[in-house]
C-alpha cells in the first residue's frame, strides 16, 4: 500500500492521480486474491485443449469452404455440390483420428464404418466444439478489451497503479462504490505528499476489507469483475480464429496487443492457438 502511494506521488500533469486511488486498490487485490477466481478459465482451458486435437485438421476445412457454393446449401451440411462434402467428409474423418484414435483403428478399412464413425464425430464431437466456442465468445467486448490493454504500461510502473486503472477500466461502477465506502470524502483527503495520513487512510481500508469488513462486498465485486473481464484476450484469439477459419461470421475490429498471460488467480491463461 505504502509503495503504490509513494509511485503516485511522482506523477504530475495528465498523469497525476491521488496516492489514495493505487492504495485503495491495491488494498482490494491484497484481500481477493487467493480467494476469488475467473468462472471462465475451466471453459477456455477445454476448449483449447480440444481445438488443440483438431488443430491439425483445419486446412481440410478450409479445402471444404473453398469447395463450397453457399447458394447450394440446403440445410447444415447438406450440399448439392458433391465435392465439397467429399472435402466436408475428410474433414470429419481427421477429426476422428484425433479424438478416437481406437475407434478409427477399430474400423480399419471398412469404408461404411469409417464413414459412420466420422458422421458421428461430427454430430457429437465437432460441431458441438464449434459451438461451445461461438457461445464462449459471443459476450466480447473489444472496446473493454482495448481498455485492458492499455492499462498494462502501469505493472511496469507500479502494481498498485495498474490495479487502479485495470478497475477503471474493467469494473468502473463497482470500483467506484467501493472507494465512496473504504475512503473518507474526497473532499477531506490529505496533501498528496503528506505519506502519514496517507498511510493512516489506507490502514483503516485495510479494517474495511478484512472478513466481515463494510467494504468487503465491495472490493470482492471490483476485483471479481476484473477477473470476468480479464476474458476479453483470449475470448479475441478464439473468436479471430473462429473468423479466420470461416466457423463464425464477424468482422475482427481490433486483434490486441501481446500480454503477459500470468496474472493472479490464473486471470489470463495463455494465448489461444487455433
Amino acid at each position: 500500500m505504502t509503495a503504490a502511494a509513494a509511485a503516485a506521488a511522482k506523477f504530475t500533469g495528465r498523469y497525476a492521480i491521488h496516492p489514495l486511488l493505487p492504495g485503495v486498490a491495491q488494498v482490494a487485490v491484497d484481500a481477493c486474491t487467493g480467494r476469488l477466481r475467473p468462472s471462465w478459465t475451466p471453459r477456455a482451458q477445454a476448449l483449447l485443449q480440444k481445438w488443440e486435437r483438431v488443430a491439425f485438421c483445419m486446412p481440410r476445412y478450409e479445402q471444404f469452404l473453398a469447395k463450397t457454393n453457399r447458394k447450394d446449401l440446403k440445410r447444415i451440411h447438406v450440399f448439392m455440390n458433391e465435392e465439397a462434402q467429399a472435402k466436408l467428409g475428410e474433414f470429419y474423418l481427421c477429426c476422428a483420428f484425433r479424438l478416437r484414435p481406437d475407434d478409427v483403428e477399430a474400423a480399419g478399412q471398412d469404408a461404411q464404418k469409417l464413414l459412420a464413425l466420422a458422421r458421428e464425430v461430427a454430430n457429437d464431437e465437432v460441431e458441438p466444439l464449434f459451438q461451445d466456442c461461438r457461445d464462449f465468445v459471443a459476450d466480447y467486448d473489444w472496446e473493454l478489451h482495448e481498455r485492458l490493454d492499455g492499462t498494462t504500461i502501469w505493472r511496469e510502473v507500479d502494481d498498485g497503479l495498474f490495479w487502479h486503472h485495470s478497475f477503471e477500466a474493467a469494473s468502473a461502477s463497482a470500483y467506484r462504490a467501493y472507494r465512496e465506502t473504504a475512503l473518507p470524502p474526497e473532499a477531506s483527503w490529505p496533501a498528496k505528499d503528506d505519506a502519514a495520513a496517507i498511510n493512516e487512510i489506507l490502514e483503516g481500508c485495510g479494517a474495511a476489507v478484512a472478513e466481515g469488513g463494510r467494504a468487503r462486498g465491495l472490493a470482492e465485486d471490483v476485483y471479481q469483475q476484473f477477473l470476468e473481464a480479464s476474458s476479453m484476450p483470449v475470448k479475441a484469439s478464439i473468436r479471430t480464429a473462429l473468423i479466420d477459419h470461416g466457423i463464425l461470421a464477424g468482422e475482427v475490429v481490433y486483434r490486441g496487443e501481446p500480454r503477459d498471460t500470468t496474472e493472479s488467480d490464473g486471470a489470463s491463461p495463455r494465448e489461444a492457438k487455433l
